[in-house]
């Protein structure tokens, strides 16, 4: 072998451990954007549950309030109610025993 082939078997060895060193290279950034991936990942959905979690918190305050005004408005709209219907009941019940009473005279 003479000095020409040393040199050129050199070169393609070292373009060879270039391209492994490369491909290493991109091996490990895969490698780490996988794992940076995941950890987002989690913090995420960690979060999102948070959210979710005070989102309902916030809808069960929110119907206790809405039942409590529900409750009110209820009360408010029965005694408003109660004294309109009673008058329409008597003046039909006086009626009702009017007519009879007359009814029994006649006969």
């Amino acid at each position: 072998m003479n000095k020409k082939q040393l040199l050129q078997s050199f070169q393609e060895l070292k373009n060879e451990i270039d391209k492994l060193r490369s491909k290493h290279i991109v091996q490990g950034l895969k490698d780490k954007f996988i794992s940076e991936k995941k950890m987002l990942e989690k913090k995420i959905e960690k979060t999102v549950v948070e959210e979710m979690k005070k989102a309902k918190k916030f809808m069960t305050e929110q119907k206790k309030e809405l039942n409590k005004i529900q409750k009110k408005v209820e009360a408010a709209v029965s005694k408003k109610a109660k004294p309109s219907t009673k008058k329409v009941v008597s003046k039909k019940a006086t009626k009702k025993t009017v007519t009879k009473a007359t009814k029994k005279k006649a006969n």
